[in-house]
């Protein structure tokens, strides 16, 4: 199972539509290639969590009664309220904010120790740190392509050993956290749906690492813990975790 090609096309493609979701505002064509065989992907994934199949009911509902000629601008300022401000922001989708109560902090110095180890260098346009949550999918989808590609067998291995090591130390610590909170957010509508893609997502990520007998995944507070997070600071959740366009966020070193 850890080299079906099936379950690798599947884990790369929600990388990708995870990735270019969360990256930026999301662009009218993008949402257009959503709603293209979205009733499939609906029926698809509620026979594989119920969070992904509810997320993409929602999202086609959203779709369907929102008018054509306004989508890409209501999404958009869905998008800026939630992540960007300029009053504020709900969200802060960051490992370090996650893991520490600050930007730009330990975590981000770790994820980056992680890349160049991987071979994965940060493109200068790209505007977030490493430890956005678009550019931690989108690590992700790289590293499972490049297993996909591989033809030799330990190379196979060691990009899928890479990505267990990026799940587990990373995006299976906090990404689920993340999921929740924007869900849970009040001016969410697209995006909560979109929440609980990310959720049902990294749950089914989570089983099949266990399933493929890796090691566990250490909790959010556990964590927060190792990195000395503010005392005082409550932070978002403490619970425990559990074709779209190219991403361009990251690129192989030659």
């Amino acid at each position: 199972m850890i080299h079906d090609r099936e379950i690798l096309s599947f884990r790369q493609s929600y990388y990708e539509i995870l990735g270019s979701l969360f990256r930026r505002e999301p662009s009218g064509e993008l949402l257009q290639q959503l709603a293209s065989g979205i009733k499939e992907r609906t029926r698809a994934a509620r026979n594989l969590h119920p969070l992904l199949g509810a997320g993409w009911e929602e999202i086609d509902r959203f779709l369907e009664n929102t008018p054509a000629e306004s989508l890409a601008e209501a999404v958009a300022d869905e998008y800026t309220r939630l992540f960007i401000g300029p009053h504020g922001v709900e969200i802060k989708p960051y490992e370090s904010f996650y893991l520490t109560g600050r930007l730009l902090d330990r975590p981000l110095a770790e994820v980056r120790t992680f890349l160049k180890s991987a071979g994965i260098e940060k493109l200068e346009e790209y505007p977030e740190p490493e430890d956005f949550l678009a550019f931690e999918m989108e690590v992700m989808r790289w590293l499972i392509e490049k297993q996909a590609r591989a033809t030799d067998p330990q190379e196979q291995t060691r990009f899928f050993r890479l990505q267990s090591d990026f799940l587990k130390e990373h995006v299976l610590v906090w990404g689920p956290a993340c999921g929740r909170d924007i869900e849970r957010a009040g001016c969410a509508n697209f995006y909560r749906s979109a929440a609980k893609i990310v959720q049902g997502f990294l749950a089914l990520e989570l089983s099949f690492l266990r399933d493929w007998g890796l090691d566990k995944v250490s909790s959010l507070e556990e964590a927060r813990q190792r990195h000395g997070a503010v005392p005082a600071w409550k932070g978002p959740t403490f619970d425990m975790p559990g074709d779209t366009p190219a991403a361009d966020s990251s690129e192989k070193k030659e």
